[in-house]
Parts: structure tokens; sequence; C-alpha cells
């Protein structure tokens, strides 16, 4: 009888493992790709052909066409990683994986700080792919050749915003991500990071010609840096608007009334539900200054550390050709909250 009991239970918990292990592996491919990336920390080579996390069979296709997007991708995770770092280090949530303890993790659900994470990734992925176009890097991409108006000579061949644009949609899979709201709030969080992108799209020109004038002007579009549009993609942060979520499974596709309200807030990063308290986590963290303690510490206060800072200073040029420079000492203060 005991036995028979013990056989049952495992048994059943088998097949619950199993079909945990379903449910698991039908999260779509857009999901599993911004968690692999932004939770992996390390630079791990994964075996197929993307070599930078386990890819799905379309991605590893892709990797094989284009045998510098691994590359390209790795570069683009730590760019997002390091950013989200610097952006964030004196907030309250400093880009951590998850929130407090216990620990959860920040893809649980759609957070705040889920929602911004889709947009970085996605515009890192953009920023990496357009510039892998400029620069040679990628095969499939190259000068989109050039167009003379009269003594003007323009040369379309700078980063292909367009190009990156559509070969990230089409890495994450954005048509398998899902027709229900959870799907929909995603991918509006992807078009947003990049978009943000786009947006720091210039015209660079060069001039061509004798003495220094401009008769003839070769012209491209060039991306500024990656850190240019985090200023953009914090505001978006800061600027989330939180959803309620509608009453239906998570399998069912929202109906056309819902989807038309949801297409006219497009300009926005969505998220469905709040951020835990994170005040225990920054115990211990360091201030940038007094005003941001305030913040930062939740009102427990914080300590204050002197130390002394050597640099060299008063430099100047020495017989023709050296630079000689002092020491100077500089006492500076410290704030850690409590």
């Amino acid at each position: 009888m005991l036995t028979s009991s013990v056989i049952t239970v495992l048994v059943y918990c088998t097949v619950s493992g199993f079909a945990l292990r379903n449910v698991e592996g039908t999260k779509p491919i857009l999901q599993k790709t911004i968690e692999a990336l932004f939770m992996d920390r390390t630079e791990t080579i994964y075996p197929g052909t993307c070599k930078v996390f386990v890819s799905s069979m379309k991605q590893a296709k892709m990797c094989k066409k284009e045998p510098s997007l691994p590359k390209i991708i790795q570069r683009a995770k730590n760019q997002a990683i390091k950013a989200c770092n610097d952006t964030f280090q004196f907030d309250r949530w400093n880009c951590s994986l998850y929130f407090n303890k216990p620990r959860k993790s920040i893809f649980k659900k759609i957070y705040r700080e889920t929602a911004f994470v889709y947009a970085l990734m996605s515009a890192s992925m953009t920023h990496g792919i357009s510039r892998g176009c400029a620069s040679g890097e990628l095969a499939r991409c190259s000068c989109l050749g050039r167009s003379k108006n009269s003594s003007w000579e323009t040369k379309d061949c700078g980063d292909d915003f367009k190009y990156g644009k559509r070969l990230t949609k089409n890495f994450f899979d954005m048509k398998h991500a899902g027709t229900d709201q959870i799907g929909e709030i995603l991918k509006q969080d992807i078009n947003i990071g990049m978009d943000s992108i786009g947006e720091q799209l210039k015209e660079v020109c060069k001039c061509h010609g004798f003495s220094g004038s401009c008769t003839t002007k070769t012209c491209w579009r060039r991306l500024g840096p990656f850190n240019s549009a985090m200023g953009l993609l914090k505001k978006h942060y800061h600027h989330a608007v939180k959803k309620k979520f509608v009453n239906f499974t998570t399998k069912r596709a929202i109906t056309l009334k819902v989807r038309r309200k949801m297409q006219k807030e497009r300009k926005n990063l969505v998220y469905l539900q709040k951020t835990p308290n994170l005040c225990v986590s920054t115990k211990g963290r360091v201030c940038k200054d007094r005003h941001n303690c305030a913040t930062l510490c939740c009102g427990r206060g914080y300590s204050v550390a002197k130390k002394f800072v050597s640099t060299k200073c008063k430099c100047k040029m020495v017989d023709c050709c050296a630079v000689k420079c002092e020491t100077c000492v500089e006492e500076i203060e410290t704030f850690r909250c409590k």
C-alpha cells in the first residue's frame, strides 16, 4: 500500500515537472532572448552558431548567414548592461536582476523595470546592427549607393538604422510574440527602445574641393554613441504608464476594442505590475551626494566618510617635449546609506 502511494507521488511529480518544462518551453522567443541576454553577465560561449546564448533554430540560421552577428550581439549585450549600470547606479533600482529579499526576478512579472529592460536591449541591438552595417562587419547590408544633385554629391553609406530595426525585430521574432495583452505590451516596449535610437540619427557631411572650398559634399547619416540615447530611455522609464490587466487568460487574443485603445498610446513604455518597495535593497549603498542620499536612503539617514585622493595637477610643458605635473591631494567626502 505504502509502495503504491510512493510510486503514485513519484509519477505525479515527474509528470508535473515535465508539464512545467513544457509550459516554460512555450514562452515566446522574444521573452526568452531578452531574459537570456540581460540575466547572463558572463562571457560564456554557448553551443550553436549564435554563441552568446542558447538560440532558437531561426536565430541559429540568422547567425549562420551573418557570421559577425554573434560578435555584434555580445557587444550589444555588454553595452546595454554597462549603460544601465552607469545610468542607474544612484537610483533605488540599480539595474539589478532581482528585487529585495526573498529575491524576486524582475522578469517574474511586467514591472516598470521589466519594460525598461525590453526597451534597453532592443535599443542596444538596433544600435549595434546599424553600426555594423556602416563598418562593413555585416555582409548583408552595405552602402545604399550615391545620388547626385547638381554640384552636391550625397553618399548614403552611414549607420543603416532601418536595417538595424528590421533585423532586430526579425531576430526577436516579433511576429510570434503573442496577440494577448502581454505580447502587445512587450512589443510596444521593444518598439519604444528601437525608436529611441532612431531619434539620435544625424546627417554628417564632409566638404571636398581645392583650398578648402566646398564644391562637392559627401553626406551620410550617423548615430550618436549609445549613451546619448540613455537619457531618452530613462525619461521613458520615469514616464512609463501602468495598465490594468484585462480579465482574460493570456492564451486568448485581445479584443479589437482593446487593441485600438492600446494603439493610441504607443509613445510610452507600458507595464502591468507595481514595483516592490526597493528601500530594503538600498542599505549600504553609496550615494552621489547629500541630496541623492535623501532619496536613495529612504529616510534612514546616511554616514559620511572622508578620504584623500591624489591627482596630477598644474601640468606644464618643459624643454619642448616633456610634460611635468605636480601631485595635488584633495579631501573628498563619501556618503553611504544606513
